[in-house]
This record gives structure tokens, C-alpha cells and sequence, in this order.
């Protein structure tokens, strides 16, 4: 459909190819004028018109009288309703979106369970240049995790159940973290624990410049941590020991409290100082 005088100058020259034409904005939501180059495509956009159709056309036959120029203008696109273009666009959206995500999850389904078999946990990424460049082995994953893992008995995905199946016949009973403090600062104790994890860093000592911090839980339930050089004895001798029951004599240094800053829960843990490993639980002879 074309107007005014706009008709004759398409009429006398039919392979015109520039013209005005409504369309809509980007979000589908108001009719807009437009001015294209022979395809709608490569227009470029003039002015809002209005969100009803006859309101949209009225104004744009004014903008281009006023124009006084011989380009056509195009107001088929108004003689369908913008609301039924708008909810044909968002059931669209909303399909495709849908058909996305269980293509995305289908995709990373075959993907993870790709990784499961090579021995790697698709959950606990590497990442390397701000992407992701690889999956960490199942040997290292912390004894929490794997108990976890192994105690869920609903799972969001098949995935989530062969990650739980790998950790099941590796799950080994933790006490439940009691948070709160084990002893009195400065009290020399023997203390039985499991030890849960340890942590090899650089510090600034210098020759053989690397500490060792080691988390344990005792049967009550108490967090206990020893931190000091890689070189001693001590860690020397508890260098295998993650996972498994130990008793230690020690000193309590001090008590420690930590609030996460997305948290209004403290968490308590207690340092030990000068600590000696007596026992290992498992082991037939006692440490010397």
C-alpha cells in the first residue's frame, strides 16, 4: 500500500528500490519509520510512531508529506496488530529459549559424563585465561566432598548420580562440624582427630620457603589447625596422613572465629602450636 503522490513515483518508475516503511522497534513494542535501501533489512531507523496502527500510519504519512520528496512509503506492516506480534514473538522467545537450554543440558549431559570416565570430576573446574581449561581428578577431591557426593539420595541429573556412585564406596564417616572451640588457650593437650585436608603454600622464611596448613576435626566435633614449615618433623611425618585418624600432643595457641562477609554465621576453629604426632589409628605401631 502505498500513498499520495508517492504511489504515481513508484508507478512511473518501477525499479525505484529506496523507500520509507513502518516496521517496529527492537523490543517489538511501537511502531516505527524507517527509510530502506531495496531491502527492509538494511533500513535505517527515523522516528517512534506510535503503538496503534492507524495513530502509527497517520504519522508517518505527515513525516514523509513533509519530507517533499518522491520516496514511497510502505504501511503494510501496520495492517497486523502489534500485540499480535508481540505475543507471537515472546511464545517464539519462549520456545526457543526452551529448545536451547534442553539442547545446552543435553550437550553438557554427553560431556560430563565423557569427563566421569576419565577418572575427572565435571563439577570441580580448572580454569586458566579466565576460561575453562580442564576438570580436577577425582583423587582430589577433599573427604567432605566425597561424602557428600556419596550421601545424596535424589539427583538432578544423571550425571549427578554417577558422580555420587563414583564417591560411594570412598565416603568414610566425618563427625559433624559441633562449631565451637576445643580446650583453653595455653593448655597442653592430647587430642585424637581425623585429618581432613592439607594446604602447601610459599611463605617468606626463605631457604626451603614453604609452610604446610592442616585442618582436623576431632570425635566431638571441634575444628583443629596446624600451620608451620614443610620441613619439620611433624609434617614431615603427616605428609600421607590426610583421611585418616591421628592423636596428637600439642599446645593450644589461640582460638579463631570467622564470619563470612555473605554470612551472619561465625565459624570456630582452634590453632595448635608445637604439635607431635603420637599415633596414626590404622598403623600397628605407636609413632615414636
Amino acid at each position: 500500500m502505498y500513498v499520495g503522490n508517492y504511489f504515481y513515483a513508484l508507478e512511473s518508475n518501477m525499479n525505484i528500490g529506496n523507500g520509507y516503511y513502518i516496521s517496529s522497534g527492537e523490543l517489538t513494542a511501537m511502531y516505527t519509520l524507517n527509510f530502506g535501501y531495496g531491502a527492509h533489512e538494511s533500513g535505517d531507523y527515523i522516528v517512534n510512531l506510535s503503538t496503534d496502527a492507524e495513530t502509527a500510519v497517520k504519522k508517518a504519512m505527515d513525516y514523509v508529506n513533509a519530507q517533499g520528496d518522491i520516496y514511497p512509503l510502505d504501511t503494510s506492516y501496520a495492517d497486523v496488530s502489534l500485540n499480535d506480534i508481540i505475543r507471537r514473538n515472546q511464545e517464539q522467545i519462549e520456545i526457543d529459549n526452551l529448545r536451547r537450554k534442553e539442547d545446552n543440558i543435553a550437550n553438557w549431559i554427553v560431556t560430563s559424563m565423557e569427563v566421569i570416565s576419565q577418572g575427572k570430576n565435571p563439577f570441580d573446574k580448572i580454569y586458566g585465561n579466565g576460561r575453562v581449561i580442564g576438570h580436577a581428578s577425582f583423587d582430589n577431591m577433599s573427604q567432605e566432598s566425597i561424602n557428600y557426593w556419596a550421601g545424596l539420595t535424589e539427583y538432578k541429573s544423571e550425571v549427578h548420580e554417577a558422580v555420587s556412585n563414583v564417591c560411594k564406596p570412598n565416603a568414610i564417616y566425618i563427625p559433624k562440624n559441633a562449631n565451637k572451640h576445643f580446650g583453653s588457650v595455653g593448655d597442653k593437650v592430647t587430642v585424637k582427630a581425623f585429618v581432613l585436608n592439607q594446604y602447601h603454600y610459599e611463605n617468606d622464611f626463605g631457604y626451603n620457603n614453604y609452610s604446610v596448613k592442616i585442618k582436623y576435626i576431632t570425635e566431638n566435633g571441634e575444628r583443629l589447625v596446624t600451620n608451620g614449615g614443610a620441613g619439620t618433623k611433624f609434617n614431615q611425618a603427616m605428609f600421607d596422613a590426610v583421611n585418616t585418624w591421628v592423636e596428637l600432643e600439642a599446645t593450644i595457641k589461640n582460638h579463631n572465629e570467622f564470619t563470612p562477609e555473605d554470612s551472619d554465621k561465625t565459624w570456630n576453629t582452634t590453632s595448635l602450636i608445637r604439635p607431635k604426632l603420637t599415633k596414626v589409628f590404622g598403623q600397628e605401631q605407636e609413632v615414636a
